[in-house]
């Protein structure tokens, strides 16, 4: 009778692992019968098993036998790792197949080959270095921390859009940077295999202060409160300090308050000056001083006239008491007595009037416009 061979189930499969884990690559024959099973290492020819033994000294390999499966497993997978992998059955002429490992490693930033935090002063340039490692290559990307465009001023390397807020590279450079650049970089690496790593770059540009003042000249009346403003920009931040006309320091008390806010390089201060006399009328000036310069502002504070408040005159409560024949009684607070007012009858002559109950009414209305023009004086 003819001998049945060995012969191969399945191929051993290609097989992808991440660096640390643990592999297992199959080899399935049928009709082993006699003949024995052996593991290699395609490049360097290695044997790591035969049989049921481990012959490599590499102790993260073993075995893992049964019936038709010779189960090559390797705890802890490393670069070094990555390559091909051959059964073997030991007929004449041999039997094998080969499986390929490759071994994938997350992405690492190289610290020595990478900035630091970067200090330039304004209108240098500077590059900042982000390398990265790990398999396949890893990808840099560069980004804002505080979110904002790295598409302005002068980079390098134009991006695609205004409003991009990342581009690629191992490097980022800049020509001329300025105040605008300031602030912290992230370089992100990644390569498809988790996790992502990145590095923080704290990028700073020194300048020597400037100032400007939104109101140089500003109004008020004595007694009164007045609020002055003046806004800085400097790196490394500046000391700041508000001095009198005649150069002494004003120092926060019940007649001054002081209050300064701060962001990253600059710095609003804002003067409030209470109870104004004759005496604080005249220049103050803001200073902001650092190790690259000092400059200095001027706010004038005048005296606004306040005129004193115009007496209102109520309204005259004066009203008609009687009209009698010949004379208008009037009453009211105009009036500061009962006054009495004789109607004179116009130039044609006082009218003919019958003597009825009716005949006061009568003459009042006659006489409305002497009654009107009586009532005008009394009140103005």
């Amino acid at each position: 009778n003819m001998e049945t061979l060995p012969e191969f189930a399945e191929p051993v499969p290609n097989v992808t692992a991440i660096v640390g884990r643990t592999v297992k690559l199959p080899c399935v024959v049928n009709n082993l019968g006699q003949y024995r099973v052996a593991w290699l290492r395609v490049e360097s020819k290695t044997i790591l098993t035969i049989h049921k033994s481990v012959i490599t000294q590499n102790y993260r390999v073993h075995l893992s036998p049964s019936d038709r499966n010779w189960l090559l497993v390797i705890d802890g997978v490393t670069e070094a790792d990555r390559g091909g992998y051959m059964c073997q059955v030991n007929t004449v002429p041999m039997r094998s197949q080969v499986g390929y490992l490759d071994v994938l490693v997350p992405p690492d930033i190289v610290g020595s080959e990478s900035s630091s935090d970067v200090l330039v002063r304004e209108g240098s340039n500077v590059t900042l270095v982000c390398r990265a490692k790990g398999y396949p290559a890893p990808r840099i990307t560069w980004r804002r921390e505080d979110g904002q465009s790295i598409a302005v001023g002068n980079w390098q390397q134009h991006a695609a859009a205004s409003d991009n807020v990342s581009f690629e590279g191992d490097e980022l450079s800049v020509t001329k940077v300025s105040r605008l650049h300031m602030g912290p970089y992230l370089c992100i690496a990644s390569n498809g295999v988790p996790s992502p790593v990145s590095r923080r770059i704290l990028l700073q540009v020194h300048f020597p202060p400037m100032i400007w003042i939104p109101n140089q000249l500003i109004g008020a009346p004595l007694g009164g409160e007045v609020v002055m403003d003046c806004n800085t920009e400097a790196f490394p931040m500046s000391i700041n300090y508000w001095t009198l006309e005649g150069g002494d320091l004003i120092a926060e008390s019940s007649k001054y308050s002081l209050n300064r806010t701060e962001n990253v390089y600059k710095v609003h201060m804002r003067l409030r000056i209470r109870r104004i006399v004759p005496e604080d009328f005249g220049a103050y000036r803001c200073f902001a001083k650092n190790s690259l310069g000092s400059t200095e502002g001027s706010i004038r504070l005048y005296e606004i006239h306040v005129p004193p408040p115009t007496k209102v005159k109520e309204p005259s409560t004066a009203r008609i008491q009687s009209v009698e024949e010949g004379k208008l009684e009037v009453s009211g607070d105009a009036i500061t007595k009962h006054q009495s007012f004789p109607l004179r009858p116009p130039i044609s002559g006082p009218p003919k009037i019958q003597a009825t109950d009716s005949s006061s009414s009568c003459v009042a209305a006659f006489y409305l416009f002497v009654i009107v023009e009586i009532i005008v004086a009394l009140v103005t």
